[in-house]
């Protein structure tokens, strides 16, 4: 007899689960038993070899073109896995953008692109879900923070803002959506290595020296946390941020 997942039969969107982090959370939600709609923005390619693994796993996919910071395209995206599904029981806000730059060669648009991708985002996938899961009474928002919320980054002043608002948004949503039987957490994660930071190599290494466990996470060291507030074991957790950030932080 097959051991059971602790997401079996569970229906999960993922937004930028595509790549990096998102890929790795939407493998490991259907190794644990969901069926998971993969939203993207670019890389189709990479959308394609994501579900392709989810199926041959045994478990459902799509993958769904999507802009985050655009409501027409966020509607889109949640009817097309209502379509496929029928119900959401998990939402994961992964989607986001990094950018290193100096304050004076910051553009207005640079600022506001990355405050839309990360928390225009966020906000508009959370409402469609929560549209959901309110008639479903029940189900649970995942928000992918950063470590950076809470210490920034010299030039990486917009993507510290950005995580931050969005530790802010999780915990005032988790205290809306509790009542309704939603539980809105957050992973909070360290500096990952999944080719997407704009640091250089030297950097990520001095830093990866720096930490009590001497190496850069890697996607899968993040995978457990994900699972963990998307299953049953996290029932009493709401409002709450993870970190798996190699002891660089320890709030």
């Amino acid at each position: 007899m097959a051991k059971a997942g602790k997401l079996d039969g569970r229906k999960a969107l993922i937004t930028g689960g595509n790549t990096g982090i998102g890929r790795a959370v939407a493998l490991a939600y259907a190794a644990e038993g969901a069926d998971v709609t993969v939203a993207w923005h670019a890389d189709p390619k990479a959308a394609e070899t994501t579900v392709a693994a989810i199926v041959r796993s045994g478990r459902q996919a799509i993958a769904v073109r999507a802009d985050v910071t655009d409501e027409a395209s966020v509607a889109a995206l949640f009817a097309a896995h209502r379509k496929r599904f029928g119900r959401l029981d998990i939402l994961v806000n992964n989607a986001g953008i990094q950018k290193s730059q100096k304050l004076e060669k910051t553009t207005l648009a640079d600022w506001e692109r990355m405050l839309a991708v990360h928390l225009r985002g966020a906000f508009l996938c959370s409402r469609a879900a929560a549209a959901l899961m309110r008639r479903q009474k029940q189900g649970r928002i995942v928000n992918v923070c950063s470590q950076l919320g809470y210490i920034g980054r010299a030039e990486y002043l917009g993507y510290s803002t950005a995580k931050a608002g969005l530790i802010g948004f999780t915990r005032a949503l988790a205290k809306e959506l509790a009542p309704a039987g939603i539980l809105v957490n957050g992973v909070a994660p360290g500096l990952v290595d999944t080719g997407f930071d704009p640091l250089s190599n030297a950097a990520k290494r001095a830093h990866a020296q720096a930490l009590p466990l001497k190496r850069l996470g890697t996607p899968a060291d993040m995978t457990p946390a994900f699972v963990f507030l998307a299953s049953d074991e996290s029932r009493y957790f709401c409002g709450q941020l993870l970190h798996p950030n190699g002891g660089e932080i320890m709030p």
